[in-house]
């Protein structure tokens, strides 16, 4: 069955994308649905933010969310931020993340991004392989605080 990669919609079920981001934090609480859905809404209606979806068939079996940003400086140019890359475990190693970086690449050199930034859990190194395979570099140390 063929691989098709879309932006995601308001259309939608962040009920379905929600199922798939589990499994990259299964730990996480599942937001009651009225404060998912308004979640969903907002991330959908944010100018410069684009998920991108990969489905086979019916299923919904890959997801990158991307933000383009502003920027002042390199000539005004902007940046793209990635989050959330996830792959459905039984479809790993085939493609599906590469075909979902080709088209956030893609927009992000439509938009004129002078770099596409995203961080990675410091243990993921099958990740971090991926993204160097695909022509990231660790070049900064990323720092984060949960609030």
């Amino acid at each position: 069955m063929d691989l098709d990669i879309r932006a995601a919609t308001a259309a939608d079920d962040p009920e379905r994308l929600f199922d798939l981001l589990w499994e990259l934090a299964p730990d996480d609480d599942r937001p009651p649905p009225p404060r998912l859905a308004a979640a969903w809404r907002e991330i959908v209606a944010q100018p410069g933010r684009r998920v991108f979806l990969a489905e086979r068939g019916p299923d919904l079996i890959g997801a990158v969310d991307t933000v383009v940003v502003p920027n002042l400086t390199r000539g005004a140019r902007p940046f793209m931020l990635v989050e959330n890359v996830v792959v459905a475990a039984a479809h790993r190693r085939g493609g599906v993340a590469s075909a979902l970086f080709d088209t956030a690449l893609a927009w992000a050199r439509e938009r004129g991004c002078y770099k596409v930034q995203l961080l990675s859990n410091s243990r993921r190194d099958d990740a971090h392989h991926f993204y160097e395979k695909h022509g990231f570099a660790a070049t900064a140390k990323g720092y984060r605080r949960y609030l």
